[in-house]
């Protein structure tokens, strides 16, 4: 029963005013009537996405996360000693680009 309401309901609202549905002539009443219900419905629905963040957020459950179980973090000793030693080897190649000077490369030839 809905459903057949529903395809009435439809119909009534796609179908032109005395005007053959097979033929593909401009019919006003029936592209306004679409574009007025589709921007009514995009409102209604962005009116209820934003009141549910609204709730959402006043309740303070939208952004929980899962409390971290806090322990004693261990230091990567491996790792730092490797990122001390790239820092080392570039400072290395700084100092000899700037005491040896760079060779630069005369694109024109």
């Amino acid at each position: 029963m809905l459903k057949k309401n529903l395809e009435i309901l439809l119909k009534k609202f796609t179908k032109s005013r005395g005007v053959d549905a097979l033929k593909m002539e401009i019919t006003p009443y029936r592209d306004w009537r679409m574009v007025v219900i589709i921007f009514f419905v995009g409102l209604v629905v962005s009116l209820g996405f934003n009141i549910y963040m609204l709730t959402e957020i006043n309740r303070d459950s939208f952004f929980i996360t899962a409390p971290k179980v806090i322990g004693v973090v261990k230091f990567n000793e491996e790792g730092f000693a490797k990122v001390v030693m790239d820092i080392n080897e570039k400072a290395a190649r700084f100092e000899k680009i700037i005491n040896e000077g760079a060779a630069v490369v005369d694109p024109s030839l």
